[in-house]
């Protein structure tokens, strides 16, 4: 479950500025697809915070990142687990407040442009350290915000398609707090990390 938990991210991460006056909000629907495998979820950010929610073997999940942490948790299991750090790929669209800095902090390079389910997209190319592999991002030009990502990496090709993406949504602050009555296990002291 380690491994798919971190596979779902891989496509995109984010991490978006604290620091501007206005809470920079998104939601969308992501699919990544690596090899024969298909998951599926949606995400919720608002700023630093984000929520992702997905079925995984037939299991719903979340992974919750707020203030005091970041968390897996099982509601069907009535547990979550606290862990010190997100594992790579676990964190939605890295830079997504201003992806035009985050792709030039990066030395991106535009490979041209094409148009993905009606949005016209620059297609830009630049290379992850934390991923150790290119990824090739398809960036909705009218909203500077990326709609699909082929990362390839050491661990072979993964592709994420973002849709039904909605920037400045209405997200309320209890879509990042802890369900009442889960059972609650902080991996990094049971691990000594």
């Amino acid at each position: 479950m380690r491994m798919v938990l971190g596979l779902l991210g891989a496509a995109v991460w984010i991490g978006a500025s604290a620091g501007s006056a206005a809470a920079f909000t998104a939601s969308y629907d992501q699919k990544i697809t690596q090899g024969r495998n298909v998951y599926q979820s949606n995400v919720q950010m608002k700023d630093g915070f984000f929520r992702m929610e997905m079925t995984i073997g037939g299991e719903f999940s979340v992974i919750i990142r707020n203030a005091d942490g970041v968390y897996t948790v099982m509601p069907g299991q009535g547990m979550a687990m606290k862990t010190p750090y997100l594992q790579l790929g676990q964190e939605p669209v890295q830079g997504a407040s201003d992806y035009a800095e985050y792709l030039r902090q990066h030395n991106a390079e535009r490979l041209g442009a094409e148009t993905i389910d009606g949005r016209a997209c620059e297609i830009y190319r630049f290379i992850d350290p934390e991923l150790g592999g290119s990824i090739t991002a398809w960036v909705w030009t009218e909203k500077m915000f990326p709609i699909r990502f082929e990362a390839d990496a050491p661990g072979g090709k993964t592709l994420t398609e973002l849709s039904n993406v909605e920037l400045g949504a209405a997200i309320p602050e209890d879509a990042f707090q802890l369900p009442a009555g889960i059972e609650l296990m902080d991996m990094g002291a049971m691990m000594g990390w």
